[in-house]
């Protein structure tokens, strides 16, 4: 009576997989992924594949940000009427759709900055030396490219600053921006002519006075009585410099137009706008002299760009006049922020910072521009050097910040505790960010898989197999579990670099020799994390590709908790298909994974249940009728129902037939799954390990090329030695083969024994039903199956377990003292039950059992001795004496007694009692 097979899926788990989404970036970062991986490639070509892949990871974000975005006027081309009002509105409206896009912006700018800093960090040894024989034998043209071809770490800081800039220049329009001063300048549309007002007044004052020259050599009095709509001291002339030369103000409506243009200019410097784009702005503003002030050493977007080399000493002497300014000149703090850009000066510029990245901005824009400075102090004459850096003062970044080798890490450090960006600073994707920035990634990274880890229920605690480490962490720095996608931009940052460390036979970054012991396993908690996603996502197919990444042992063990949820074999035969065209070895997955799951059962334990509670048949002395009867369901209500560690031991051993090469390790394994399984009374679930691996598989799977072997099977090793000699299979002996192969027959058998003998069991309770009394369908099944449960029972009858038990296998005795007599003493009960309600024949084969037993050299009787048990042995045999005394005959159907039973001598009448 062996029902079908429902081991279902726990109802969490299934709320949990439909909680999950997985959209086209998870498999298009995969197919990216495996473009590098899998092609038989040189290292020099692998390596510009896998540098290209944060290129593909930023322009998948862009498109998706694109599909969610309404489509916003960047470049002023196109009207403003060409916009969906309603598309905007909703953009802006729903929180949801807001927080989407802020999110895909935050992922295309640490795609952007991985592709701009990898290829300088990981750039190959040919090609840095090719740079540096270019820069040294080419005639110098450009002076930005010469110094930067000399400096690693003034090519990374540009890498930022372009960063920063792309990042601002995704923004809001300028004219956006600066429309509120626009319209407070109150000019209506005019953006050009310069102070509209203030040239109004003066015209006026001209005209009322009849003055024709310049107003301030009307008389000393104009200083006092020349005010503007304030009531401030207003400007005589309209020269860019008047407003500072003299000390004046303009009229309130032109300053704010003032502080428009300044707005719009640092905007430029801040976006990395080139000089052309700068100038056209200006121009249609006619100020073209604001494009002429910044257009001696402008760090731009543009790699195109060059910087001449015609006067290094009036570049120097350019940057000390705009630092000059920056500090002591300009009406307005965007002015003073135009040229401290220009300058490399950090506080005029932090004064109009808003954002994380605009602060940053100062700081590396200093730094850069410092670094520019000296060396274009090297290239002036020793003497003008000199006396420049004596007469004009300039803002030197470097020494601001101390030690070069640290200074990254600080200026981080620094911007995190600034209480005006504190919250944006240990946001996740910024954090993420100033770790890559800073190289401090590894530490990052790991301490993002221990949030990970830490944050794992019950069902994914094995995953991670991590010991909490009492750091305290400041968890809103790092992505949590729920943040699927941040789960996956931190695990393909982590492959990215591990991938280009392998390749460069560098020591390890994100793991150096000063890290934490653990750190190398909590970093790759981000892959296991990122697998498990791919699991419940119901994207298993991708998740070998991943496991690739990690080293040996912990590629098998993601690998094992992550697929060992799969049921069907198909899709087991396909990921084992996979899992080799990762470059995975297969046998040692399937071995792993086995071994993973037996060890999660716990520390062996020196206790033995079955020993003192294993009680299949009912208590009391042994009736005639019905003898002792055996306890229905005794392998549990609901068969069905097991563990899910058992659930998953069962599984792996279902792997493991699926590899050719690992059959005698179903045998090993299954042995041992088996004694923990009836040690501990786990007996429904030694039973699904019986219905869904039995011997007969193995056999199979062990001959499969030999279809004449197919169903035969011989107990000695030179059986097994040819199959494995076949197989290629050296890691085990025919001997021991032979004897694993042994042991999990002779165990599997015991377990068909009790299944048969709770199905008698069952039936023999239904028999209390008159109903299924009356039907001959339900008495030609009981038949059945107690023809089953003899034969099940042969194997026990007959030095069962002995063999083993001889080479030493102590567990095996106590199996067999615990479970024999019992299951002998429930066969006996289910004899007496099917003699008395079927046939006479089955009470005559319980006395050829008792003969049996009662031969000398039986060792069966032994066993009743040790177990303490022969007193309820003889009784049972007694009872069904009696019982075949009395009974008058066939109970059901009749006939000539059986010709095995004539052929033992045995026959009814000679039992039967005549009156």
């Amino acid at each position: 009576m062996e029902p079908t097979r429902d081991i279902t899926m726990d109802a969490p788990e299934i709320e949990r997989i439909l909680s999950y989404e997985a959209g086209p970036e998870v498999e298009e970062f995969a197919n990216a992924l495996d473009d590098c991986l899998a092609p038989p490639l040189e290292p020099a070509d692998r390596r510009e594949r896998i540098l290209d892949l944060p290129r593909r990871y930023y322009e998948s974000a862009l498109r998706r940000l694109a599909q969610v975005r309404p489509r916003m006027v960047r470049d002023g081309a196109q009207d403003d009427v060409d916009m969906d009002a309603d598309e905007v509105d909703a953009a802006t409206s729903n929180p949801a759709s807001a927080e989407l896009i802020k999110r895909l912006e935050r992922e295309a700018q640490t795609w952007d900055l991985l592709r701009r800093l990898l290829p300088l960090r990981y750039s190959s040894s040919d090609a840095n030396q090719m740079d540096f024989d270019q820069s040294t034998k080419t005639p110098r043209k450009d002076l930005l490219r010469d110094f930067l071809a000399t400096d690693p770490s003034a090519r990374e800081r540009q890498a930022v600053i372009q960063w920063l800039q792309t990042n601002a220049a995704s923004g809001p329009d300028i004219d956006e921006l600066a429309r509120e001063l626009q319209q407070n300048a109150d000019r209506g549309d005019i953006i050009a002519h310069g102070w509209l007002h203030t040239r109004s007044s003066i015209k006026l004052r001209k005209s009322v006075t009849a003055w024709p020259h310049l107003l301030d050599r009307q008389s000393p009095a104009v200083a006092t009585s020349f005010l503007n709509a304030d009531g401030s001291p207003l400007v005589t002339q309209l020269d860019p410099d008047a407003a500072t030369r003299q000390g004046r103000k303009l009229e309130p409506q032109d300053e704010y137009f003032e502080r428009a243009i300044w707005l719009g200019c640092f905007e430029h410097l801040r976006r990395g706008s080139n000089l052309e784009t700068i100038r056209e702005w200006c121009q249609e503003r006619t100020e073209m002299w604001r494009a002429i002030s910044t257009s001696a050493v402008l760090l731009s977007t543009d790699d195109n760009q060059q910087l001449p080399i015609t006067n290094p000493a009036s570049l120097a002497l350019w940057r000390r006049m705009c630092f000059s300014l920056a500090r002591s000149g300009g009406c307005d703090d965007y002015e003073r922020a135009v040229y401290g850009v220009l300058s490399g000066d950090i506080a005029s510029v932090e004064k109009v910072a808003l954002t994380w990245d605009d602060f940053l901005f100062a700081n590396y824009n200093a730094l850069l521009r410092t670094q520019l400075d000296t060396y274009v102090l090297g290239l002036c004459p020793a003497s003008v050097a000199a006396g420049m850096t004596q007469s004009f003062p300039s803002f030197d970044a470097v020494q601001y910040h101390g030690d070069p080798e640290t200074v990254d890490k600080r200026l981080i450090r620094s911007l995190e505790s600034n209480p005006q960006i504190r919250d944006e600073a240990h946001e996740p994707s910024k954090a993420l960010q100033a770790s890559l920035i800073s190289k401090e990634i590894g530490n990052y990274l790991y301490e993002q898989g221990l949030v990970i880890s830490s944050s794992a229920d019950h069902h994914e605690s094995k995953l991670y197999r991590s010991e909490p480490n009492g750091l305290d962490l400041n968890k809103d720095r790092f992505f949590q579990t729920t943040q699927h996608y941040g789960l996956r931009i931190v695990a393909h940052v982590y492959l990215l670099i591990t991938l280009l460390d392998k390749l460069s036979s560098r020591d390890d970054s994100l793991a150096p020799l000063s890290s934490p012991p653990d750190c190398r396993r909590s970093q790759e908690n981000l892959i296991a994390g990122y697998a498990h996603y791919l699991r419940l996502a119901q994207l298993q197919e991708l998740i070998p590709l991943y496991c690739s990444i990690l080293e040996e042992p912990r590629s098998y063990e993601v690998l094992s908790y992550n697929l060992i949820p799969e049921k069907d074999t198909k899709q087991r035969l396909m990921q084992l298909r996979l899992i080799k065209k990762a470059g995975i070895d297969v046998f040692k997955f399937v071995k792993t994974q086995a071994w993973l799951m037996y060890d999660d059962l716990g520390p062996p334990k020196s206790t033995f249940p079955a020993k003192e509670s294993f009680s299949i048949i009912a208590p009391g002395p042994p009736t005639s009728r019905r003898g002792r009867p055996i306890k229905p369901d005794f392998f549990g209500e609901d068969e069905t129902q097991i563990e899910a560690t058992h659930e998953n031991l069962i599984r792996s051993i279902e792997w493991l037939l699926l590899v050719q090469e690992t059959w005698p390790n179903v045998f090993s394994m299954g042995t041992k799954v088996y004694k923990y399984f009836l040690r501990n009374l786990h007996l429904n679930a030694a039973r699904q390990l019986m219905r869904r691996v039995s011997f007969a598989d193995v056999l199979q799977a062990a001959t499969e090329d030999d279809s004449a072997e197919a169903g035969w099977f011989e107990d000695t090793p030179e059986f097994w030695a040819k199959h494995l000699d076949r197989r290629g299979i050296l890691d085990v002996t025919p001997d021991q083969v032979a004897s694993d192969a042994r042991k999990f027959r002779e165990l599997e058998a015991l377990v068909r024994a009790l299944d048969s003998l709770e199905t008698v069991a069952s039936f023999s309770e239904l028999t209390n039903d008159r109903e299924s009394v009356k039907s001959r369908e339900f008495w030609a099944s009981i038949g059945e199956e107690v023809k089953n449960s003899k034969e099940m029972m042969q194997p026990l009858l007959n030095n069962w377990l002995l063999v083993g038990i001889e080479e030493g296998d102590e567990e095996l005795r106590d199996l067999r003292k615990a479970y024999l007599p019992e299951t002998i003493l429930a066969y006996i009960s289910s004899l007496h039950f099917a003699g008395t309600g079927l046939s006479r024949d089955n009470l005559l084969e319980c006395m050829e059992l008792a003969a049996i037993i009662a031969e000398r050299s039986s060792d069966l009787s032994t066993s009743f001795m040790d177990a303490g048990r022969m007193k309820e042995l003889v009784e049972a045999f007694a009872a069904v004496s009696k019982a075949l005394a009395i009974s008058t005959g066939e109970k059901r159907a009749t006939g000539a007694s059986s010709k095995k039973l004539r052929e033992m001598g045995w026959s009814r009448d000679l039992w039967s009692v005549k009156h």
